[in-house]
């Protein structure tokens, strides 16, 4: 009887015991889904700061007047007598996106540098790239893609950068506007000394314009 006794609890045990791994095993398959959507929340929430921080670092520059346009008096020429630096106070239109990307926490800067356009152009002289070198330096560091205007013009999301490669560049901020350097001559006014003298470094319509790409951050997000 006392083996008999021993064998029924033992098999009760054992009987319990797998009922329990079956228990833990259902709660890890339940948890992975809830995990999984916890981790796809974080990477969109850190990609929404990220945005976030480059879009209002550009509106800053925007918003202060000591920061206008140039290409930097060293590109200077007679017909356009740029003064002072690209690299801030003053910004032409890819230096400002460089620095707002970078500022956010995306190592582009680091990337031009190491692009072999930085040496062959520039002799490694400038500091940021061009609106032509931005979509290599981008896939360098990664987590940008990009748009055709004709896809997703009427679909833009704030943080976008709006594009027309041989020869502009600026960050769509929604409702229809960007924040860009535009130049000295551009519709609100500018002069050539340092610092802006109407809109240099302003907001603008995003439509209406010649951008034939858009590169939008989406994170890298693990789907």
């Amino acid at each position: 009887m006392a083996e008999d006794g021993f064998d029924a609890n033992k098999k009760s045990f054992e009987k319990e015991d797998v009922v329990e791994r079956i228990d833990k095993k259902d709660t890890a398959a339940d948890a992975a889904p809830a995990n999984r959507e916890q981790t796809a929340s974080n990477y969109a929430a850190e990609r929404a700061k990220k945005i976030e921080r480059y879009v209002q670092w550009a509106c800053m520059i925007a918003d202060n007047n000591m920061h206008g346009y140039s290409q930097g008096a060293e590109n200077a020429t007679a017909n356009h007598p740029y003064t002072g630096s690209r690299e801030g106070p003053d910004f032409d239109c890819s230096s400002l996106v460089y620095h707002a990307l970078d500022h956010a926490g995306l190592p582009i800067i680091e990337a031009w540098r190491k692009n072999p356009e930085c040496y062959d152009r520039y002799q490694g002289k400038q500091a940021t790239g061009d609106a032509d070198t931005i979509w290599l330096d981008m896939q360098t560091i990664g987590g940008f893609t990009k748009y055709s205007w004709n896809a997703v013009k009427n679909d833009l999301q704030r943080g976008d950068i709006l594009c027309y490669p041989e020869a502009h560049v600026a960050i769509y901020i929604g409702n229809g506007k960007t924040v860009e350097a535009r130049g000295v001559n551009n519709p609100h006014g500018g002069a050539w000394r340092t610092g802006d003298q109407g809109g240099e470094i302003d907001y603008y319509d995003a439509y209406g314009r010649s951008w034939t790409e858009v590169y939008r951050y989406t994170g890298g997000d693990r789907q």
